[in-house]
Order: C-alpha cells, then structure tokens, then sequence
C-alpha cells in the first residue's frame, strides 16, 4: 500500500521566468501565469495554437472564458517549449493511459504536466513523473456546508469547520483535486477517501495510485488564492517561477 504526505509551504520563492530550462528526476517546477496582465499578447497567443485548440477556444460563449483558454494554452506551449527546445507551435500532445496529456523529451523521456485556472490565475506543474495541481480562488461567500459529509471524512470536516473555515475549506479541495488529476482518475465518490490533512497518510485500494508513494505541498500563489501540487515522490524539491509579463 503507498502512501502521499501532506504539507504546507508558508514561505514560498518565486522566481523570475527563464527561457533556458531543464529539469531532472528530482524537481518539480510550478508556474503561476496571470490572465490579466497577459491579455494584452492575446493575439501572439492566439497565433501559437493547432486548430483543435482554436476551434476549442470559439465554443467559449463568455469573453472572459475565450480569452482565459487562449492565454493558457498559448502560456503553456511557450512554457514547454523552453524547456524541451522546440518552438511552442510545433509541440504535439500525447494522451496516456489515464487521458493525461503529455510530451516526450527529444531524448524519448516522458514529460508530465497538469495545469488549473481560478479566476486570475492559472497554474502550469512540471516533472518528469505523473503531476497534479489545482488552484482555487479563496471565496469566503461560497457555501460549502452541504458538500462536507458526500466529499471529507469526519476529520476533514472537523479541521475545515473552526477559524479561517473557508480557507481550509478550500486548501483541502485542491488537495483532493491534484491528488485525483495527477492519477487521472477523475473526482466522483473518491474524493471523500482521498486523504486531505496534514501528514503521511496511508492511500485506500479503491484509489489509482494507490501502490505508489506521493508527495504534496500546498502553497498561496498570491493573497485569496491557494494551490496544491502532488508529484509520485522520489524526493523532489519543489521549485516555483513566475512568469510575469516576460510571455511575448
């Protein structure tokens, strides 16, 4: 049976983006991209992605949404192309077993990522093995009563329900969501078995992933905003870039 550990990073270094980048077995590498200060590239985005991607982007009915897709799909090939040297226009996707997509170096090795968007802000998670991140925005007026008892266990909803209820709420979620995204396995009736806490915890059968070992860290990205990203550990040190407006 594996296992996942769960903690909080209060003291997070973001650095400045780079177009030179590499990265090994025993790093995870988190972007945080801003949607507003990137509109103004939209079009240079735009110009960077497939048709599929485009025809995607024309079924958004709201503008913010349209223009939220373009910002991060065009962030994200830039981002990917740094780092495997090929220009963003010409990376191909592939889908895995579990519907993930991923990239190969031009070595032939496996190149995971997983990327998640609340309202401002998107964030891009890269390693060499299978990634999960969420983010959400902090909503103090989200009622979140009613989902406890189908989507925490007894002890989850202990935790969430005393000070600062909305934001353990919320740093729990993310949790279970990068823990799901980053075995595919989607949401549904495991989101309660999915362990959230603090701590090691052992992983039910019931889970994907459950035979292997998992680490996860929970961090703000900016005030009102937490996201969480799990890796398959094999002690990584977790390295965070911003990207700014250093995107084209």
């Amino acid at each position: 049976m594996g296992k996942i550990n769960n903690q909080y990073l209060s003291d997070v270094n973001w650095q400045k983006a780079l177009q030179s980048l590499a990265i090994n077995n025993s790093e995870v590498h988190i972007w945080r991209i801003n949607i507003s200060q990137n509109l103004s590239s939209l079009n240079k985005f735009k110009a960077l992605l497939n048709p599929a991607e485009l025809v995607r982007a024309g079924k958004y009915l709201q503008r913010k949404d349209h223009d939220r897709f373009i910002v991060s799909r065009g962030a994200q090939r830039i981002i990917l192309g740094w780092y495997l040297n090929t220009p963003p226009q010409q990376l191909e996707f592939v889908l895995g077993d579990n519907k993930k997509p991923h990239l190969f170096s031009k070595d032939g090795n496996p190149f995971h990522y997983n990327l998640s968007h609340s309202g401002d802000w998107i964030v891009l998670a890269i390693a060499t093995s299978q990634v999960g991140t969420d983010v959400e925005f902090i909503d103090e007026t989200f009622k979140f009563q009613d989902i406890l008892p189908d989507n925490f266990s007894e002890e989850e909803a202990t935790y969430i329900n005393q000070e600062n209820a909305a934001e353990r709420f919320f740093a729990l979620w993310t949790r279970k969501e990068a823990i799901l995204k980053a075995t595919g396995q989607g949401l549904g009736e495991h989101l309660q078995i999915t362990p959230a806490l603090n701590g090691e915890h052992p992983l039910q059968h019931k889970l994907t992933g459950a035979d292997k070992n998992w680490i996860l860290n929970s961090f703000s990205i900016q005030p009102g905003y937490i996201s969480s990203v799990v890796v398959e550990d094999a002690g990584q040190s977790f390295k965070f870039f911003d990207a700014g407006l250093n995107i084209p």
